[in-house]
């Protein structure tokens, strides 16, 4: 069986574009001016986790690899903002995955490494202090990234109590965002009876499209919501490198200086890419960042 209108869905260019399309740099000025004003939190692009949903026909050669705790089930990990609109979802990682080894394989973790995520990030004061990384509230089970802002597990003083209680209720809309998800569409809430794996990604990236596009309806309604905010436009075309055709008349030794370059290039890519990598998880950076943030946030 075959979920060919959730599939139809899905693949409507219109509606992905409009409804699963990634944040533009507009879209990230304007989230991250809604949560500074709800959240009284700077920089926040919105809350990141994975939540599971169970899937009951699972084939007996995959329950090894899907079977969590004690049923078969796929992970589907989500940013939400407080508007409840999902900006960012990634489903089909099997049940045995915690979440990270989920982010470990995640597209968000992916685009923070080879460079995409960081065309969205523009500069915002935190207690006096220039960032210039775009952040994501999370749980404690993440590690400490730059663009990471966890709870204090152990805190000490009450500006660190008053923080940690501050970051884990504003980090409940990704929770939210979910219980309304799966309550708006039961069949995610209850066991997934379909066999085919493909059947339940295109169900469950159905089920987000439809709840954004009630979220718009009742952002655009709602007086106190800015209905600016997902008036935004479909995502920039993606821009091909253009390779150079080799002319098959060149001589050996041009051909070699090719490939040498070409060696050199990857070198340079592989640099700038354990660059990048070793920006995100600078934990002095993280821990710079949580230090300002427990300040002002407290403030």
């Amino acid at each position: 069986m075959c979920f060919e209108p959730h599939k139809g869905i899905v693949c409507c260019r219109a509606l992905a574009n409009q409804y699963l399309q990634k944040p533009t740099k507009s879209d990230a000025r304007n989230i991250v001016a809604m949560h500074e004003r709800v959240h009284k939190i700077p920089g926040m692009m919105g809350s990141l986790d994975v939540t599971k949903v169970h899937w009951k026909n699972c084939p007996t050669a995959w329950k090894g690899q899907f079977r969590g705790e004690k049923v078969a089930s796929i992970g589907l990990e989500a940013v939400v903002d407080n508007n409840l609109w999902f900006w960012h979802a990634a489903f089909g990682f099997p049940g045995t995955l915690n979440d990270i080894s989920v982010w470990e394989r995640s597209s968000l973790y992916e685009s923070m490494i080879d460079g995409a995520h960081g065309e969205l990030d523009f500069e915002f004061l935190v207690g006096g202090e220039v960032f210039d990384k775009l952040i994501y509230l999370v749980d404690g089970i993440y590690p400490p990234l730059t663009r990471f802002l966890s709870s204090e597990s152990d805190p000490h003083t009450k500006l660190a109590y008053s923080f940690a209680q501050d970051q884990e209720a504003h980090r409940k809309d990704v929770e939210r965002g979910f219980g309304v998800l799966k309550l708006k569409f039961l069949a995610l809430m209850h066991p997934i009876h379909l066999h085919r794996k493909d059947d339940i990604y295109y169900m469950v990236l159905a089920s987000i499209l439809m709840h954004n596009m009630m979220v718009e309806a009742r952002v655009e309604n709602d007086e106190e919501e800015s209905a600016y905010l997902y008036n935004t436009l479909s995502a920039t075309e993606a821009q091909t490198p253009g390779g150079q055709p080799v002319d098959d008349s060149e001589e050996m030794d041009e051909l070699i200086t090719e490939a040498q370059e070409d060696v050199l290039d990857r070198d340079h890519k592989h640099q700038i890419v354990m660059k990048r990598w070793a920006s995100l998880y600078d934990r002095d950076g993280a821990q710079k960042l949580k230090k300002a943030m427990i300040v002002t946030c407290t403030a």
